[in-house]
């Protein structure tokens, strides 16, 4: 159940001497939005062997809009009689995504804390969200009268599939090891994609390739780890100025590390970003950039004291 107010256009008649600054009174808009899913799951495993496990699993799953994009709220820019005016709001009748989906894996424990695996995993979703444009009139003081302006903001759209694959391997050699995980995922929206609208035919926050390196050394005192975190580049939506937003592919190192002090006291070590990478957000072609930001390395340091 998802519920959003917003002040109504009472402003729209007190236009006179400037009172549209201070109204009279508020009226509130209030909107609802109700939606039920049965939503069932079903899991199995499989031993082949003492080492092998087959799993499959299927389930109707549902994934939330988040809050600002279900919220009545909405911002524009500056307002002009001659420019084209913009803005992004957002859509209290916003759908929540609904996918059904399978998984298939199959694990190979081939030694002590050692393992192969191998997954097929295909989602087909249902109500994506896409982006529309909503024009409405609004004040512009400076020359005491409405002017259209066009807001951008999230609809319900077609739905898509995702579908792919997952290898993972982890090898120990007795207190220290190391792993490596790649997915591939194909993204294929059911919306034809039509440049002229923003944002059809895409599925975000997907990146074709993701890959996952660690390498790390444990015993009864010590342990540390350091980790590398890949993904190809992705769609991002449409942000605050109406515009596709894609980010560059982006890698990051981790690391942490922590030493148990005594049964009671361990203290901990993390770094966050170690190389300090950019990240690089794009309109369609890498040459429109859109921002160019770096969050910095983080460290941080800890005690945890068990009673």
């Amino acid at each position: 159940r998802k519920e959003s107010s917003a002040a109504s256009d009472v402003y729209k008649r007190q236009t006179i001497n400037g009172a549209w600054l201070n109204p009279s009174s508020l009226e509130w808009v209030s909107q609802e939005n109700d939606y039920s899913e049965v939503l069932p799951s079903f899991n199995i495993a499989i031993d082949l062997a003492d080492d092998q496990i087959l799993r499959f699993g299927a389930a109707r799953v549902m994934s939330r809009q988040n809050w600002q994009d279900i919220s009545g709220n909405e911002s524009m820019g500056a307002l002009s009689t001659t420019a084209q005016n913009t803005g992004t709001r957002g859509n209290p009748q916003l759908k929540p995504t609904i996918a059904n989906q399978l998984d298939i894996s199959y694990e190979y424990y081939y030694a002590d804390a050692s393992l192969f695996s191998a997954a097929y995993f295909m989602k087909d979703l249902d109500t994506l969200r896409t982006s529309t444009i909503d024009t409405q009139p609004r004040f512009y003081e400076r020359e005491n009268q409405f002017v259209d302006v066009d807001f951008t903001q999230p609809g319900n759209g077609d739905g898509g599939m995702l579908s792919g694959f997952e290898l993972s391997l982890q090898h120990d050699f007795g207190g220290y090891g190391a792993s490596v995980n790649y997915t591939y995922t194909d993204a294929d929206a059911d919306q034809e994609r039509d440049e002229a609208n923003l944002g059809s035919g895409l599925i975000e926050g997907t990146s074709e390739n993701s890959l996952n390196l660690t390498a790390y050394f444990e015993n009864d005192t010590f342990g540390a780890r350091i980790m590398y975190n890949y993904r190809s580049e992705w769609y991002k939506g449409i942000n605050f100025s109406g515009i596709e937003v894609y980010n560059d592919d982006f890698g990051q190192w981790d690391a942490s590390a922590n030493w148990n002090f005594s049964e009671t006291v361990t203290f901990t070590l993390e770094a966050v970003n170690l190389s300090d990478e950019e990240i690089f957000e794009y309109n369609v072609d890498k040459a429109r950039l859109v921002s160019l930001y770096s969050n910095g390395r983080r460290f941080v340091a800890g005690v945890r004291i068990n009673f």
